[in-house]
Protein backbone atom coordinates (compact mmCIF):
# COMPACT_ATOMS: atom_id res chain seq x y z
CA UNK A 1 0.00 0.00 0.00
CA UNK A 2 1.03 3.64 -1.06
CA UNK A 3 3.09 5.13 1.66
CA UNK A 4 1.43 8.44 2.74
CA UNK A 5 3.90 11.59 1.82
CA UNK A 6 1.34 14.28 2.85
CA UNK A 7 2.01 16.69 4.32
CA UNK A 8 3.90 18.14 1.02
CA UNK A 9 5.13 21.34 1.54
CA UNK A 10 3.54 24.28 -0.54
CA UNK A 11 5.33 25.81 -3.45
CA UNK A 12 7.33 29.15 -2.49
CA UNK A 13 4.96 32.64 -3.71
CA UNK A 14 6.55 34.43 -6.23
CA UNK A 15 7.67 37.17 -4.40
CA UNK A 16 10.61 34.83 -2.86
CA UNK A 17 11.89 33.83 -6.39
CA UNK A 18 13.40 36.97 -7.53
CA UNK A 19 13.52 39.14 -10.60
CA UNK A 20 13.27 35.65 -12.79
CA UNK A 21 10.80 34.04 -10.31
CA UNK A 22 8.32 33.34 -13.66
CA UNK A 23 10.39 31.08 -14.68
CA UNK A 24 11.87 29.38 -11.86
CA UNK A 25 8.21 28.80 -9.93
CA UNK A 26 6.73 26.33 -13.05
CA UNK A 27 10.06 23.58 -11.36
CA UNK A 28 7.54 23.66 -8.52
CA UNK A 29 4.95 21.46 -9.69
CA UNK A 30 3.31 19.04 -6.97
CA UNK A 31 4.67 15.86 -8.97
CA UNK A 32 8.27 17.73 -7.63
CA UNK A 33 7.21 17.97 -4.69
CA UNK A 34 6.17 14.54 -3.90
CA UNK A 35 9.31 13.38 -5.33
CA UNK A 36 11.73 15.43 -3.20
CA UNK A 37 9.66 14.36 0.09
CA UNK A 38 10.03 10.40 -1.28
CA UNK A 39 13.29 10.98 -2.15
CA UNK A 40 14.07 11.92 1.58
CA UNK A 41 12.17 9.51 2.84
CA UNK A 42 13.61 6.52 0.92
CA UNK A 43 16.99 7.74 1.44
CA UNK A 44 16.90 7.51 5.34
CA UNK A 45 15.39 4.25 5.17
CA UNK A 46 17.82 2.84 2.52
CA UNK A 47 20.80 4.25 5.22
CA UNK A 48 19.38 2.47 8.19
CA UNK A 49 18.31 -0.61 5.88
CA UNK A 50 22.80 -0.49 4.91
CA UNK A 51 23.62 -0.37 8.47
CA UNK A 52 21.49 -3.49 9.06
CA UNK A 53 22.99 -5.18 5.76
CA UNK A 54 26.43 -5.15 8.15
CA UNK A 55 25.09 -6.81 10.50
CA UNK A 56 24.91 -3.57 13.03
CA UNK A 57 21.31 -3.53 13.97
CA UNK A 58 21.85 -5.21 17.34
CA UNK A 59 24.45 -2.84 17.82
CA UNK A 60 22.33 0.11 16.75
CA UNK A 61 19.49 -1.27 19.72
CA UNK A 62 21.83 -1.39 22.42
CA UNK A 63 22.96 2.45 21.43
CA UNK A 64 26.42 3.26 19.82
CA UNK A 65 28.88 6.57 19.17
CA UNK A 66 30.12 7.25 15.78
CA UNK A 67 33.61 5.64 17.36
CA UNK A 68 32.04 2.84 18.35
CA UNK A 69 30.59 1.89 14.86
CA UNK A 70 34.03 2.71 13.23
CA UNK A 71 36.00 0.40 15.18
CA UNK A 72 37.69 -2.12 13.26
CA UNK A 73 36.99 -0.31 10.08
CA UNK A 74 39.14 1.71 7.40
CA UNK A 75 39.29 4.78 8.46
CA UNK A 76 37.56 5.83 5.04
CA UNK A 77 34.20 4.62 6.68
CA UNK A 78 34.32 7.23 9.62
CA UNK A 79 32.93 10.03 7.15
CA UNK A 80 29.96 8.87 5.67
CA UNK A 81 29.16 7.40 8.86
CA UNK A 82 29.67 10.70 10.54
CA UNK A 83 26.79 12.04 8.16
CA UNK A 84 24.74 8.87 8.11
CA UNK A 85 23.75 8.95 12.04
CA UNK A 86 22.89 12.49 12.79
CA UNK A 87 20.64 12.43 9.18
CA UNK A 88 19.07 9.11 10.80
CA UNK A 89 18.37 10.97 13.50
CA UNK A 90 17.04 13.74 11.70
CA UNK A 91 14.62 11.06 10.24
CA UNK A 92 13.20 9.98 13.36
CA UNK A 93 14.92 6.13 12.18
CA UNK A 94 17.46 6.55 15.13
CA UNK A 95 17.05 8.76 18.77
CA UNK A 96 20.94 11.06 19.50
CA UNK A 97 21.73 10.91 23.17
CA UNK A 98 24.58 12.58 24.48
CA UNK A 99 26.60 11.36 21.52
CA UNK A 100 25.33 7.84 21.39
CA UNK A 101 22.51 6.70 18.73
CA UNK A 102 19.87 4.31 19.55
CA UNK A 103 17.21 2.42 17.39
CA UNK A 104 14.30 1.98 19.27
CA UNK A 105 10.90 -0.01 18.23
CA UNK A 106 10.46 -1.46 14.69
CA UNK A 107 10.87 1.89 12.32
CA UNK A 108 8.73 1.26 8.78
CA UNK A 109 11.67 0.63 6.36
CA UNK A 110 8.94 -0.43 3.22
CA UNK A 111 10.83 1.34 0.46
CA UNK A 112 7.97 -0.27 -2.49
CA UNK A 113 5.30 1.84 -0.44
CA UNK A 114 7.72 4.73 -1.10
CA UNK A 115 7.72 3.59 -4.71
CA UNK A 116 4.06 3.00 -5.01
CA UNK A 117 3.18 6.57 -4.03
CA UNK A 118 5.80 8.46 -6.54
CA UNK A 119 4.11 6.27 -8.88
CA UNK A 120 0.64 7.43 -8.37
CA UNK A 121 1.91 10.94 -8.16
CA UNK A 122 5.20 11.20 -10.38
CA UNK A 123 5.13 8.29 -12.59
CA UNK A 124 7.85 7.47 -14.49
CA UNK A 125 10.32 8.92 -12.04
CA UNK A 126 11.61 6.08 -10.03
CA UNK A 127 15.58 7.46 -10.99
CA UNK A 128 16.39 8.28 -7.83
CA UNK A 129 15.01 4.83 -6.06
CA UNK A 130 17.41 2.77 -9.01
CA UNK A 131 20.44 4.43 -8.11
CA UNK A 132 19.74 4.40 -4.10
CA UNK A 133 19.54 0.69 -4.26
CA UNK A 134 22.23 0.46 -6.25
CA UNK A 135 24.53 2.43 -3.71
CA UNK A 136 23.51 0.23 -1.21
CA UNK A 137 23.72 -3.52 -3.12
CA UNK A 138 27.42 -2.06 -4.30
CA UNK A 139 29.13 0.14 -1.36
CA UNK A 140 29.23 -2.82 1.56
CA UNK A 141 33.45 -3.65 0.43
CA UNK A 142 33.64 -0.20 1.21
CA UNK A 143 32.91 -0.66 5.02
CA UNK A 144 34.25 -4.28 5.28
CA UNK A 145 36.93 -4.41 3.27
CA UNK A 146 38.45 -0.79 2.88
CA UNK A 147 37.78 -0.80 -1.14
CA UNK A 148 37.66 2.21 -3.01
CA UNK A 149 34.24 4.30 -3.08
CA UNK A 150 34.70 5.71 -6.64
CA UNK A 151 35.57 2.42 -8.11
CA UNK A 152 32.35 0.68 -6.71
CA UNK A 153 29.97 3.27 -7.17
CA UNK A 154 30.65 3.80 -10.72
CA UNK A 155 31.08 0.43 -11.90
CA UNK A 156 29.54 -0.64 -15.39
CA UNK A 157 26.51 -2.39 -13.46
CA UNK A 158 26.00 1.92 -11.86
CA UNK A 159 26.90 4.02 -14.64
CA UNK A 160 23.82 3.76 -16.89
CA UNK A 161 21.80 4.90 -13.14
CA UNK A 162 24.15 7.77 -13.15
CA UNK A 163 23.60 8.65 -16.52
CA UNK A 164 19.48 8.28 -16.12
CA UNK A 165 19.98 10.50 -12.70
CA UNK A 166 22.22 13.32 -14.29
CA UNK A 167 19.36 14.12 -16.98
CA UNK A 168 16.87 16.80 -17.85
CA UNK A 169 13.78 14.53 -17.49
CA UNK A 170 14.69 13.61 -13.28
CA UNK A 171 12.72 15.72 -11.89
CA UNK A 172 14.98 15.37 -8.66
CA UNK A 173 17.58 16.96 -10.58
CA UNK A 174 16.58 19.21 -13.55
CA UNK A 175 16.15 22.46 -11.35
CA UNK A 176 20.37 22.55 -10.85
CA UNK A 177 20.81 22.53 -14.76
CA UNK A 178 17.37 25.23 -15.12
CA UNK A 179 18.28 27.71 -12.52
CA UNK A 180 22.22 27.52 -14.18
CA UNK A 181 21.00 27.99 -17.56
CA UNK A 182 18.86 30.98 -16.22
CA UNK A 183 21.92 32.82 -14.68
CA UNK A 184 24.54 32.09 -17.38
CA UNK A 185 21.57 32.87 -20.13
CA UNK A 186 21.59 36.91 -18.70
CA UNK A 187 24.64 38.16 -19.22
CA UNK A 188 25.84 36.40 -22.22
CA UNK A 189 27.72 38.86 -24.92
CA UNK A 190 27.73 38.18 -28.39
CA UNK A 191 30.95 35.96 -29.43
CA UNK A 192 31.18 34.24 -25.87
CA UNK A 193 33.43 31.38 -25.32
CA UNK A 194 32.35 29.38 -22.64
CA UNK A 195 34.26 26.29 -20.65
CA UNK A 196 31.74 23.99 -18.56
CA UNK A 197 33.52 22.28 -16.15
CA UNK A 198 32.90 18.85 -15.21
CA UNK A 199 30.81 18.33 -18.37
CA UNK A 200 29.56 14.86 -16.71
CA UNK A 201 26.67 13.56 -18.57
CA UNK A 202 26.16 16.20 -21.05
CA UNK A 203 22.38 17.02 -19.98
CA UNK A 204 23.12 20.93 -18.94
CA UNK A 205 25.01 21.59 -22.68
CA UNK A 206 22.04 19.37 -23.80
CA UNK A 207 19.26 22.33 -21.87
CA UNK A 208 21.67 25.49 -23.71
CA UNK A 209 21.16 23.91 -26.84
CA UNK A 210 17.43 23.20 -26.65
CA UNK A 211 16.61 26.67 -24.61
CA UNK A 212 19.04 28.80 -26.30
CA UNK A 213 17.30 27.67 -30.07
CA UNK A 214 13.88 28.03 -28.62
CA UNK A 215 14.88 31.61 -27.50
CA UNK A 216 17.17 32.86 -30.10
CA UNK A 217 19.63 33.45 -27.87
CA UNK A 218 22.34 30.37 -28.83
CA UNK A 219 23.68 32.42 -31.51
CA UNK A 220 25.44 34.48 -29.65
CA UNK A 221 27.85 31.46 -27.99
CA UNK A 222 31.04 31.44 -30.41
CA UNK A 223 32.53 28.41 -28.35
CA UNK A 224 31.27 25.94 -25.71
CA UNK A 225 34.23 23.76 -24.65
CA UNK A 226 33.00 20.41 -22.88
CA UNK A 227 35.33 19.42 -20.48
CA UNK A 228 35.51 16.71 -17.81
CA UNK A 229 38.10 15.00 -15.77
CA UNK A 230 36.42 11.47 -16.09
CA UNK A 231 37.66 10.13 -19.67
CA UNK A 232 34.51 7.48 -19.48
CA UNK A 233 32.25 11.28 -19.60
CA UNK A 234 34.22 12.45 -21.82
CA UNK A 235 34.15 10.13 -24.69
CA UNK A 236 30.57 9.50 -24.39
CA UNK A 237 30.05 13.35 -24.61
CA UNK A 238 32.33 13.50 -27.88
CA UNK A 239 30.01 10.70 -29.25
CA UNK A 240 26.46 11.54 -28.73
CA UNK A 241 26.61 15.10 -27.69
CA UNK A 242 26.68 16.53 -31.08
CA UNK A 243 23.53 14.80 -32.14
CA UNK A 244 21.57 15.66 -29.09
CA UNK A 245 22.67 19.56 -28.42
CA UNK A 246 22.61 20.36 -32.10
CA UNK A 247 23.62 24.15 -33.05
CA UNK A 248 25.79 23.93 -30.14
CA UNK A 249 29.55 24.89 -31.69
CA UNK A 250 30.97 22.08 -29.04
CA UNK A 251 34.85 21.48 -28.55
CA UNK A 252 36.19 18.53 -26.30
CA UNK A 253 39.39 18.67 -23.63
CA UNK A 254 40.06 16.80 -20.65
CA UNK A 255 40.53 18.84 -17.75
CA UNK A 256 41.22 18.58 -13.74
CA UNK A 257 40.05 21.73 -12.22
CA UNK A 258 42.51 20.70 -9.42
CA UNK A 259 45.35 22.06 -12.25
CA UNK A 260 46.09 25.41 -13.09
CA UNK A 261 44.07 25.96 -16.25
CA UNK A 262 46.94 27.48 -18.15
CA UNK A 263 48.83 24.08 -17.63
CA UNK A 264 46.32 22.46 -19.83
CA UNK A 265 45.96 24.90 -22.74
CA UNK A 266 43.51 27.48 -21.25
CA UNK A 267 44.48 31.25 -21.59
CA UNK A 268 44.39 33.67 -18.96
CA UNK A 269 41.55 36.28 -19.56
CA UNK A 270 40.16 34.43 -22.58
CA UNK A 271 36.53 33.00 -21.27
CA UNK A 272 33.26 34.95 -21.05
CA UNK A 273 31.70 32.19 -19.01
CA UNK A 274 33.19 29.37 -17.04
CA UNK A 275 30.06 27.50 -15.49
CA UNK A 276 29.76 24.12 -13.49
CA UNK A 277 26.81 22.28 -12.13
CA UNK A 278 27.46 20.54 -8.77
CA UNK A 279 31.43 20.28 -9.48
CA UNK A 280 33.39 23.17 -7.60
CA UNK A 281 32.43 21.45 -3.90
CA UNK A 282 34.78 19.30 -5.07
CA UNK A 283 37.53 21.10 -5.59
CA UNK A 284 40.74 20.00 -3.44
CA UNK A 285 42.03 23.43 -2.45
CA UNK A 286 38.83 25.77 -3.31
CA UNK A 287 40.54 29.20 -2.60
CA UNK A 288 43.28 28.27 -5.27
CA UNK A 289 41.23 26.90 -7.76
CA UNK A 290 38.75 30.38 -7.60
CA UNK A 291 41.33 32.20 -8.05
CA UNK A 292 42.87 30.46 -11.19
CA UNK A 293 39.17 30.20 -12.75
CA UNK A 294 39.25 34.48 -12.01
CA UNK A 295 42.28 34.66 -13.65
CA UNK A 296 41.15 33.22 -17.12
CA UNK A 297 38.17 35.20 -17.44
CA UNK A 298 38.07 38.13 -19.40
CA UNK A 299 36.79 41.68 -17.72
CA UNK A 300 33.17 41.48 -17.62
CA UNK A 301 33.14 37.56 -17.63
CA UNK A 302 31.24 35.43 -15.50
CA UNK A 303 31.50 32.62 -13.13
CA UNK A 304 27.94 31.01 -12.86
CA UNK A 305 27.54 27.63 -10.53
CA UNK A 306 24.87 25.60 -9.54
CA UNK A 307 25.03 23.93 -6.55
CA UNK A 308 23.19 21.91 -4.05
CA UNK A 309 22.94 24.59 -1.22
CA UNK A 310 22.19 24.03 2.80
CA UNK A 311 20.26 26.12 4.81
CA UNK A 312 22.93 25.70 7.68
CA UNK A 313 26.44 23.75 7.72
CA UNK A 314 24.84 21.18 10.29
CA UNK A 315 22.13 20.21 8.00
CA UNK A 316 22.26 16.67 6.75
CA UNK A 317 20.40 16.69 2.49
CA UNK A 318 19.79 13.73 1.70
CA UNK A 319 21.62 13.82 -1.25
CA UNK A 320 24.73 13.77 0.35
CA UNK A 321 24.56 10.18 0.68
CA UNK A 322 25.37 9.14 -2.75
CA UNK A 323 28.73 11.41 -2.46
CA UNK A 324 29.83 10.84 1.02
CA UNK A 325 31.73 7.64 -0.14
CA UNK A 326 33.45 9.44 -3.27
CA UNK A 327 36.68 10.63 -2.56
CA UNK A 328 36.78 13.80 -4.30
CA UNK A 329 33.66 14.75 -2.30
CA UNK A 330 35.72 14.08 1.08
CA UNK A 331 39.20 14.69 0.93
CA UNK A 332 39.07 18.38 0.47
CA UNK A 333 41.43 21.83 2.00
CA UNK A 334 39.27 23.08 4.61
CA UNK A 335 39.38 26.17 5.90
CA UNK A 336 37.01 27.88 8.89
CA UNK A 337 36.10 30.98 7.11
CA UNK A 338 34.68 29.55 4.42
CA UNK A 339 34.87 25.77 3.89
CA UNK A 340 34.79 24.24 7.14
CA UNK A 341 33.57 21.11 6.46
CA UNK A 342 33.58 18.78 3.41
CA UNK A 343 30.59 18.68 0.85
CA UNK A 344 27.95 21.22 -0.06
CA UNK A 345 27.61 24.71 1.61
CA UNK A 346 25.71 26.95 2.41
CA UNK A 347 24.98 30.33 0.46
CA UNK A 348 27.06 32.57 3.00
CA UNK A 349 30.34 30.31 2.31
CA UNK A 350 29.96 30.61 -1.30
CA UNK A 351 29.62 34.54 -1.19
CA UNK A 352 32.74 34.56 1.49
CA UNK A 353 34.50 32.09 -0.66
CA UNK A 354 33.67 34.16 -3.71
CA UNK A 355 34.68 37.24 -2.19
CA UNK A 356 38.14 36.17 -0.72
CA UNK A 357 38.91 34.74 -4.01
CA UNK A 358 38.71 38.19 -5.16
CA UNK A 359 35.74 37.93 -7.44
CA UNK A 360 32.70 41.12 -7.23
CA UNK A 361 29.14 41.42 -8.36
CA UNK A 362 28.22 37.77 -6.34
CA UNK A 363 24.24 37.50 -7.32
CA UNK A 364 22.26 34.24 -6.59
CA UNK A 365 18.92 32.81 -8.66
CA UNK A 366 16.93 32.65 -6.76
CA UNK A 367 18.02 34.50 -3.78
CA UNK A 368 18.71 32.42 -1.31
CA UNK A 369 17.36 34.36 1.66
CA UNK A 370 14.32 34.53 2.98
CA UNK A 371 13.48 31.80 0.77
CA UNK A 372 15.62 29.20 2.35
CA UNK A 373 14.31 30.49 5.67
CA UNK A 374 10.80 29.31 4.67
CA UNK A 375 11.18 26.54 2.63
CA UNK A 376 14.08 24.70 4.12
CA UNK A 377 13.54 22.29 1.61
CA UNK A 378 14.62 24.33 -1.14
CA UNK A 379 18.54 23.16 -1.71
CA UNK A 380 19.50 24.60 -4.97
CA UNK A 381 20.57 27.29 -6.63
CA UNK A 382 22.62 29.36 -8.96
CA UNK A 383 25.60 31.86 -7.94
CA UNK A 384 27.22 34.24 -10.66
CA UNK A 385 30.09 36.29 -9.77
CA UNK A 386 32.68 38.50 -11.97
CA UNK A 387 36.34 39.00 -11.69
Amino acid sequence: MPVRLDPIEAPPSLDLLGPLGPEIAPLFTRPFLVLHRASELYTARICLLLLFDLGWETRLRSGVTLDDLCEGLAPQARKPLAWMLPFLATADLLVAEEGRYVLRGLPDLDLADIRAAVDIEAPGHATNFDLLDGVRSHIQPFFTEGKDGDALLFDLALFPLWLAYFRNGNLGYFPNNLLTLLALREGLPPGARVLELGGGAGSFAQLVAQQGTEEGWLGRIAEYRFTDVAPTFLRRAQRNLAAAAPSLPLAFQALDLNRPLAAQGIAPASLDAIVGINVLHVAQDLEATLRDLRGHLKPGGRLVIGECLKPSLDTPLYLEFFFNFIKAFTSVKLDPRWRPRHGFLTPEAWDEALGHAGFTGIQHVPPPRPLMDRHPSFTVGAITAMP
